[in-house]
């Protein structure tokens, strides 16, 4: 079907967070990120494009590595310079809401890459859509997510 952009989504997240509490398994987080932003990130950080998905997949480790390991996988493995993995680090350790989106609009950096900027906007429409169906407070907006976005 055709639908506003990010309402399907945030319903998702919706259902997700009825199936958890009717579980009752205290609480917990769901996680939120944007594909065009991580795309976004890296380019104004500078990556070359043929490495975004390389790049990606080792920022995804951060979940369970420590961003020093990170950072030796993506320049020593993954070819990213030391400088490019550094900006990446000042971004992929952020997370928060609503007040984290609009900090990283005005970001020098990522307000000049066109892609960040939409993925961006897109988080912002689904962080909106979460407060309107009351389930924000189990909503993150983590820039180190870069699977399951």
């Amino acid at each position: 079907g055709a639908y506003d952009p990010m309402v399907p989504d945030a319903e998702c997240l919706k259902v997700v967070t009825e199936i958890l509490d009717a579980l009752d398994i205290g609480q917990y987080v769901l996680k939120v990120n944007h594909r065009r932003l991580l795309d976004g990130m890296f380019e104004a950080c500078g990556v070359p494009a043929d490495k975004f998905r390389t790049t990606c997949s080792t920022v995804d480790k951060l979940d369970k590595s420590p961003w020093e390991e990170v950072r030796t996988e993506m320049i020593n493995e993954k070819g990213v310079s030391p400088d490019a993995a550094d900006r990446i680090g000042e971004y992929v350790r952020l997370n928060g809401g609503t007040e984290l989106v609009e900090k990283l609009l005005k970001d020098e950096k990522l307000s000049k890459a066109k892609a960040a900027v939409e993925g961006l906007e897109g988080i912002k429409t689904l962080l909106q859509y979460c407060q309107l169906f009351g389930i924000e407070d189990k909503i993150l907006f983590d820039l180190s997510l870069a699977r399951g976005l």
